[in-house]
């Protein structure tokens, strides 16, 4: 049985973060989590709140303190400082704004470097510096070859401020893990979905956002047509139907981090942990709109609507998945070679995206979506 340690983490409300740290209380850890508070709702009430969504129920190795991963020295009051200080073996940055807009481009900043700046700051003062570090294996941008575990930054360009600013946080670690200032290691995965078993998911980002959308715009036709069948929605996607999406399972993420962070060789290391079999968007897109009772629904070129133009609804749907349609068009490949070895004499193994997954996945969310209390 591995060593219990006592573990500071930012990031415990967000999607990974919460089952991350779900896992580590499960091996008995000691956990000092940073999270802020909310109208109303104290920053304790708020995690533990997650936490049982994600089937947590024994909280008595769980501290949380007030802070702000934005704010120099965290929020943190001085006695809380000197406590982190003092029993710190190891600390876990997960927090980030997952926010893609340009329009939000100084926010984005703000926590995402300045946050990732200000954590550092505070791993350089624990004893032992040692950082483990949640970037994305989008920090590889626009590129179109082979995104290596070693390169950070290779001159590529970047679809919207969130990859850039995830891009800048790492160099800023890996900096500070040259000079010797720290110890980290960093992990980059890819897009993040529900469970392998279950299709179970507690955060609605991503590709949920754009099946959301989907089942918004349905739902408004199935009052007019109660039938429960199959719709027909004639709709052109802007993307290629070759292209990918590197989907990997919440549980393969979690357990892949903390089985490699285990191993002294993780030192100075990053790992993609993304999916060696990316999916093909011929695949998901079809047994979604399946599982949504919908067809009609195709990826095009450019060239579609070059000559036919966008409808009312196909301006409205492209408007609103602006970010989607970014990935739906290409996206870079991840060599996973060491992350791969790092966990090859384990049972910790990639699933592949096959259809059932899909049907898993998407069936989950749409039953969620279907069952939920309506907003009035």
């Amino acid at each position: 049985m591995s060593e219990r340690k006592t573990i500071f983490l930012t990031g415990a409300t967000g999607f990974l973060g919460s089952h991350l740290t779900a896992r580590l209380l499960e091996q008995r850890n000691h956990l000092n989590v940073l999270a802020r508070g909310a109208k109303n709702v104290p920053a304790r009430d708020r995690v533990v709140a997650v936490l049982r969504d994600v089937g947590v129920s024994h909280f008595e190795n769980l501290d949380v303190f007030e802070g702000d991963i934005s704010v120099p020295g965290l929020g943190l009051s001085e006695s809380a400082t000197r406590r982190v200080l003092f029993s710190t073996d190891e600390v876990w940055h997960c927090a980030a704004s997952l926010s893609f807009q340009e329009e939000d481009r100084e926010e984005i900043f703000r926590m995402n470097v300045g946050g990732t700046r200000n954590v550092l700051e505070l791993v350089k003062r624990t004893s032992t510096r040692r950082l483990h570090h949640v970037s994305t294996a989008y920090i590889a941008g626009s590129r179109s070859d082979l995104a290596l575990e070693t390169e950070i930054d290779v001159g590529q360009g970047f679809r919207n401020p969130y990859e850039e600013s995830k891009c800048q946080a790492e160099l800023m670690v890996a900096d500070a893990e040259r000079r010797g200032a720290i110890a980290a290691s960093v992990y980059r995965p890819s897009i993040v979905i529900g469970d392998s078993k279950s299709g179970r998911v507690t955060h609605f980002h991503g590709v949920y956002a754009f099946i959301r959308g989907l089942w918004t715009a349905l739902e408004r036709l199935r009052r007019r047509m109660p039938d429960g069948g199959f719709i027909k929605l004639p709709l052109r996607v802007l993307g290629a139907e070759t292209q990918t999406l590197n989907f990997v399972p919440i549980d393969y993420v979690v357990d892949g981090m903390v089985e490699i962070a285990k191993n002294p060789n993780s030192l100075g290391e990053t790992y993609h942990l993304a999916n060696p079999i990316p999916t093909e968007n011929r695949l998901w897109l079809p047994h979604i709109c399946r599982v949504l009772r919908v067809e009609g629904i195709q990826l095009v070129g450019e060239n579609s609507f070059l000559k036919t133009p966008m409808t009312k609804l196909e301006a409205l749907f492209q408007k609103q998945m602006a970010f989607y349609y970014q990935y739906l068009q290409g996206e870079p490949r991840f060599d996973c070679r060491r992350a791969l070895d790092a966990l090859k004499n384990t049972s910790i193994e990639c699933p592949r995206v096959t259809v059932d997954f899909i049907d898993k996945m998407a069936g989950w969310y749409v039953d969620f979506l279907n069952n939920r209390p309506q907003m009035t």
